[in-house]
């Protein structure tokens, strides 16, 4: 169905694309993929990747790869071409100011079988690596008769975006829909909705997070879209209640591997989309079956709770796999690229408060967050905005990641202290601790000379009790509290905590003397 219009002339003065002030016919298009597939047929290499910001350039390389016969492999992030272990073509860009247009375009496009053309696509899988998904024309093809037959969407329309085509939702509503259906494609992505300008009825495709900020700021479009497509995540209901003043909003549901499964407008629930069949499994995982896919019977890792054959409360994920800023987010590989560095000897990765996070156990006291996210930003566009610096991640007895006691670290407001060792008998322990400079609690304690609160050495004193003894401590029952010295920012110093029947001293040494002392009371 997309392929239609390159079959016949009938088109070619209709207006396909618009960008900036300019207007792009069918015409023009088919020269300037004429241009582009021209030099695609000059390599012998087989594979084009596509990692284009601009709509444009996507739209040509992908139909340019398409009858230049190349197998076609979109990528969302450019470090991740790194990553990439064949040879390949990189996508052109600034097409339009630096190709110029072929005008002669007879007999140029011949007959493709839609099944035939394979787009791969990569999303983060479980075992830590990105995941290959190829579909084909013919899969996406089926999915947007569907969505088109279901909206049944008005004419005239131009479609915008906030997002980008390279992925499944993207290339879907974004692109392979408004093409077949012969709407206009505005290819400017939208950061503001003051470049919203047209008097066109119009369809906006986004995600939550651009709509949660014009809700949170209370920013209203000049002229509301016709409809608002959102996926990437769950759209909240009361970002919904904004919009729906003055649209119609809605909540796209599926996956880089599945396509579209369901949708939703002002319920909970979702609706399945025609000729997509789900089941469940034992542990309540979606289980689906379409035509927008290749196989059969693929399990998704959300749970769900079915209402009939045709509707489904969504109740979240099964895996490790989490949603930032509506990309999804492999946790595992988060962690496998981290252990590679020098200085890491364990991560752990976890969404907290819709932030991503981690936990880093290391030797050296002298690595810093920064010097990890720099070291991420090579391979990963996202990476976590919090972290912890552990001497080792904590575990359960039967050895699980004990995620409530990760959890209870990161809640804390005080920066966490650096443990360089700790010994541990059945009724003592001795850490080896140092408070960093750069910790919260130096700030204006003192400007001139800062020095370790005492508030603060009571606090860690209490909180490693509690932990290491596995017991609850009152955190205002401290007796006998003694400060002999000043504790200054970067020193190595002995936390010694000894548990007695009905109390936990504690004593901070170092260097042959006391800073502090005290007992808490149980």
């Amino acid at each position: 169905m997309i392929l239609e219009k390159f079959y016949t002339n009938k088109y070619d003065n209709d207006i396909v694309i618009e960008r900036g002030h300019n207007q792009v016919s069918m015409k023009e298009l088919k020269e300037y993929i004429c241009a582009v597939k021209k030099t695609y047929l000059e390599s012998n290499i087989q594979n084009v990747v596509i990692c284009c910001d601009d709509g444009f350039d996507f739209i040509v390389n992908f139909f340019a790869s398409v009858f230049a016969h190349k197998t076609i492999y979109l990528i969302t992030d450019k470090n991740r071409l790194k990553m990439l272990n064949f040879n390949y073509i990189l996508a052109k860009e600034n097409i339009a100011s630096e190709y110029e247009k072929l005008n002669s375009i007879n007999d140029v496009f011949g007959e493709i079988n839609p099944q035939e053309v394979n787009i791969n696509f990569f999303t983060s899988g479980s075992s830590g690596k990105p995941k290959n998904v190829t579909k084909n024309l013919t899969n996406m093809d089926e999915e947007t008769h569907i969505i088109l037959n279901l909206f049944k969407f008005i004419n005239n329309l131009v479609f915008y975006s906030t997002t980008t085509m390279a992925h499944m939702f993207g290339i879907v509503f974004q692109f392979i829909i408004p093409f077949s259906a012969g709407y206009v494609i505005n290819t400017d992505r939208i950061e503001y909705p003051e470049q919203i300008t047209t008097s066109k009825p119009y369809v906006l495709i986004s995600t939550p997070s651009f709509l949660e900020k014009m809700a949170k700021y209370n920013i209203n479009f000049s002229s509301p879209p016709y409809i608002i497509f959102s996926a990437g995540d769950k759209l909240n209901s009361k970002i919904k209640n904004f919009f729906n003043k003055n649209s119609l909003v809605v909540d796209i549901y599926g996956s880089t591997e599945s396509g579209t499964i369901a949708y939703r407008t002002n319920t909970e629930y979702f609706n399945i989309l025609e000729n997509v069949s789900v089941s469940q499994n034992n542990n309540s995982c979606l289980i689906v079956n379409s035509n927008f896919f290749n196989g059969k019977n693929l399990q998704m890792e959300d749970k769900v709770r079915l209402l009939s054959d045709e509707k489904f409360i969504l109740l979240g994920r099964n895996d490790r796999i989490v949603k930032i800023r509506e990309k999804r987010i492999s946790l595992p590989e988060i962690e496998n690229i981290l252990n590679k560095h020098k200085d890491v000897c364990d991560a752990y990765c976890f969404k907290y408060e819709n932030d991503l996070v981690c936990a880093i156990v290391t030797d050296n006291k002298e690595l810093n967050s920064k010097e990890l996210k720099t070291y991420l930003s090579d391979y990963l566009e996202i990476t976590p905005k919090r972290w912890r610096f552990l001497d080792e991640i904590p575990k359960t007895s039967n050895g699980k990641i004990n995620r409530e006691k990760l959890e209870h670290i990161f809640g804390l407001n005080l920066s966490y202290p650096f443990i360089l060792h700790r010994k541990k008998t059945e009724e003592s322990v001795e850490l080896k601790l140092l408070f960093k400079g750069n910790s919260n609690f130096f700030r204006g304690h003192f400007d001139v000379m800062p020095v370790l609160p005492g508030v603060v050495q009571l606090f860690y004193a209490n909180w490693f009790a509690n932990d290491v003894f596995n017991i609850k401590l009152p955190n205002k029952e401290a007796k006998r509290i003694k400060y002999s010295n000043i504790i200054k920012p970067d020193e190595e110093l002995i936390l010694k905590l000894t548990n007695k029947d009905n109390s936990v001293e504690f004593t901070y040494s170092g260097d042959d003397k006391v800073y502090s002392s005290g007992i808490f009371v149980k």
